[in-house]
């Protein structure tokens, strides 16, 4: 029996499921800030990372935008 009727397995899952969904998103808006994207595509990525956190920076991490180079 589990003291004060907590499960520790369950609150461990809980834990490492909220800091990903905290963690995470803010990692991939550091990152992006760090890439040298402007205008358009900056944009896109923080609207797709700050309304879809998860899977918004899975995708950011998956497709890892690089900067354009111009000529």
């Amino acid at each position: 029996m589990e003291p004060l009727g907590i499960n520790i397995g369950l609150l461990l899952i809980q834990l490492l499921i909220v800091i990903a969904m905290l963690g995470l998103p803010v990692i991939s808006l550091i990152d992006l800030a760090k890439k040298k994207l402007s205008g358009t595509p900056l944009a896109i990525w923080v609207l797709v990372i700050c309304a879809v956190p998860l899977l918004g920076s899975l995708a950011y991490w998956i497709i890892k935008p690089t900067a354009e180079t111009r000529v």
